[in-house]
């Protein structure tokens, strides 16, 4: 865990200006500086293996659309080909139906697209004119599986937490959330904030759906949202970070796992500014449609047919940092130069 902080350390340091250094506030040129954007490839593979006597296989996976201000899709392909798109609850998705499947098949989404900075900073540079409310807006105060924000410990830890201002608030929160969480890998189910809380460790889903929690039980409008990124060091690019809020200037995503570092001026950078290497995909929690899984989930009709799905980030030249970040279902981990290729088992699976 140690040798975790100081990596995460070491990249906050060689971002930091010595203005930050001496305790003054970095000037909007050097902001100006800071990148604003990058363009990436993202290679989705998913191998089926049906080695039995299977009649039908449905796979569904879920798609990234163009989000004003923090991602722009600029292409995405197919091999083969979807059955169908449908949207829901917002959201996009592609799904495939194989009747009577070979004993090997492949399916590949080729995603390019373009990453946006997008954090507290911009926000309060770029604040929308209309603030009007999310059309479900009230669903980001309730409680609901993994965010137990009625549960009377959160309750009890929300009532403690105070501040002057609505960032404030969310920032002592969001420090709550590292000070009382010890990153770590464990067992590919979700435990949710409760149990995230009476352990005092998780990984990024845990601190995600503590932080969101708390804010709900805040009064204040948070979610939770899943994607993929290019930082940090760990696992895969399989991710989860947060959304909150705020009443002067609208949604705004914060990654409470990434600031898990002791030293406050890193901590306190990490709050206001996340780099452009992530690429969202859904705001949804708990997604019916994937039957409550993060990313895809497939059904088969008969003998068990089994799914395999890698990840291949394509940098743009020239690349920005090199690392990993935590994945919520894979625990491998991986750190090299180039093109990286993870694998991971999906157990998103019905059987009839």
């Amino acid at each position: 865990m140690k040798l975790r902080k100081l990596f995460l350390a070491s990249l906050l340091i060689s971002s930091i200006s010595l203005a930050d250094i001496s305790g003054r506030n970095s000037s909007k040129a050097e902001q100006r500086r800071e990148i604003q954007n990058n363009t990436v490839e993202l290679d989705l593979s998913y191998d089926f293996s049906v080695p039995g006597e299977t009649f039908r296989i449905s796979f569904t996976v879920i798609l990234p659309q163009t989000i004003p201000g923090k991602q722009k899709i600029l292409s995405i392909r197919y091999s083969p080909k979807p059955s169908r798109f449908f949207h829901e609850n917002g959201n996009r998705y592609a799904e495939y139906v194989f009747v009577k499947p070979e004993k090997r098949m492949k399916v590949e989404i080729i995603i390019r697209a373009e990453l946006l900075r997008y954090d507290l900073i911009n926000a309060r540079e770029k604040r929308e004119q209309d603030l009007s409310e999310d059309p479900w807006f009230e669903d980001f105060l309730k409680q609901e599986m993994h965010i137990e924000k009625e549960h009377r410990q959160i309750q009890e830890i929300a009532e403690s937490i105070e501040g002057q201002t609505e960032v404030g608030i969310v920032k002592n929160i969001y420090n709550y959330v590292i000070d009382n969480l010890e990153y770590t890998l464990h067992g590919k189910k979700d435990w949710g904030a409760v149990k995230a809380l009476q352990q005092k460790k998780g990984d990024c889903t845990e601190y995600s759906d503590l932080f969101v929690a708390i804010c709900r039980a805040k009064n204040i409008p948070a979610r939770v949202v899943t994607g993929y990124t290019m930082r940090f060091d760990t696992d895969s690019s399989k991710h989860n970070w947060a959304e909150v809020y705020l009443q002067k200037y609208g949604w705004v995503p914060f990654d409470p796992s990434s600031g898990d570092v002791e030293n406050f001026i890193f901590r306190n950078r990490a709050f206001d500014r996340m780099r452009p290497v992530y690429l969202y995909l859904t705001n949804i929690r708990n997604d019916e449609v994937l039957d409550d899984f993060h990313f895809a989930r497939y059904t088969y009709w008969g003998d068990k047919a089994r799914l395999t799905d890698s990840i291949e980030f394509k940098q743009p030249s020239p690349p920005f940092q090199k690392t990993r970040r935590h994945s919520s279902s894979s625990r491998r981990a991986f750190n090299g130069p180039g093109p990286v290729k993870l694998i991971f088992i999906l157990l998103s699976e019905i059987q009839f």
